[in-house]
């Protein structure tokens, strides 16, 4: 196994801090869109680095590959779906709701995590098995199959809509909400964010190949400079971007150059920082980011951290930068919560992510 490669678990640690973060604020606001341009889409092109880096992808058969991606992703999302779902349900029940109300919230946690849809920020899961899946194929496709997904895919998110709309009203497939439509759209949804997660995997499998060329520590910090003041101008531009919500913004071409240019900024700051101290605090998230991302909204921390900061501070009604600052506070305390939970899931249960025993692959 290769050694691990610093900036990319820093990478991974600051996106998933992000998301955290994207998940407790709730107005708009400049760091909204800033984060909302590449918090994503960091994750899947870090996922293509790591494939150009050890060669998973193009090295391993598909058995080998697949064994791999279920025991990472798939299983984690099982066990996670199941825990999540029953946690929900126990919840309205132990608000003395009616039965068909606790039976109707098992289903549709149920269904959501059958036709991928997730359980809260358990979306983002089957959209990496899906990307991956997709781009394995592609790397062993002829050129011209890979040159036509590369504008393709860039169509994925809209393919989303015209498909929801085969089976809206006045549809081909006309059916009402509630029906099997709800499922369809769900699943739908799911596959094509992963169509969309594969050209985000495709762009960082590409760009590794001529990053790992680039040895100089002065070049990595000006370009990445450049590359995230850029961004973040460009983010403040295409407002309401929302990768889950397949929210492209009002610019959707900026979606993907943000997407591009925001993740490879930062990615090149964090290699030009961790060449000369290690950033221990988003090492830390960057290893443990599933973790989290199966847990922080899907057992309520998220909802404990705010609400339980909402009694004892202050936080405004307007998404000013002292809103900003106040959520920072809340995403300090739950990434307290989640840090016992990251401990005693990877102590105590971490076949729960698909591990056989702490930090095996440290």
């Amino acid at each position: 196994m290769k050694e691990r490669i610093a900036y990319v678990d820093a990478a991974k640690g600051l996106s998933i801090l992000m998301i955290a973060l994207g998940h407790i604020t709730k107005f708009g606001n400049p760091v909204d869109l800033w984060m909302a341009s590449f918090k994503v889409s960091i994750f899947y092109i870090i996922s293509g680095f790591l494939m150009s880096y050890s060669g998973s992808a193009k090295n391993r058969s598909f058995g080998e590959f697949t064994r791999k991606i279920l025991k990472s992703l798939v299983l984690p999302y099982i066990t996670f779906s199941i825990i999540g779902t029953l946690f929900k349900t126990a919840c309205i029940y132990l608000k003395h709701k009616p039965a068909d109300k606790v039976f109707e919230t098992f289903l549709d946690y149920f269904y959501d995590s059958i036709f991928l849809k997730g359980v809260n920020s358990m979306w983002f899961i089957p959209t990496l098995f899906i990307g991956e899946l997709v781009f394995f194929w592609l790397l062993r496709s002829p050129k011209v199959i890979k040159a036509v997904y590369a504008v393709a895919g860039l169509f994925a998110i809209k393919l989303s809509y015209i498909i929801n709309s085969l089976f809206q009203a006045g549809g081909i497939f006309e059916m009402q909400p509630g029906d099997a439509y709800d499922n369809i759209v769900k699943l739908s949804n799911a596959v094509c964010k992963g169509l969309s997660a594969a050209w985000f995997l495709g762009a960082g499998y590409i760009i590794y190949i001529f990053y790992n060329r680039l040895k100089s520590p002065g070049i990595k910090l000006s370009t990445g400079i450049l590359l995230s003041f850029i961004n973040l101008v460009l983010s403040q531009i295409n407002t309401g971007v929302d990768f889950n919500q397949m929210k492209e913004g009002t610019h959707p071409y900026m979606f993907y150059i943000c997407g591009i240019i925001g993740s490879v900024g930062a990615i090149l700051i964090l290699d030009f920082i961790t060449t000369y101290i290690k950033l221990n605090f988003l090492d830390y998230w960057g290893r443990n980011s599933l973790i989290v991302m199966c847990t922080h909204t899907v057992l309520g921390m998220r909802t404990v951290a705010y609400e339980g900061w909402k009694k004892v501070g202050f936080i405004p009604k307007t998404g000013n930068m002292e809103y900003v600052c106040e959520c920072l506070v809340v995403l300090a305390i739950l990434l307290l919560i989640e840090y016992s939970i990251v401990e005693i899931i990877n102590s105590k249960f971490p076949f729960l992510i698909g591990k056989t025993s702490l930090y095996k692959e440290k």
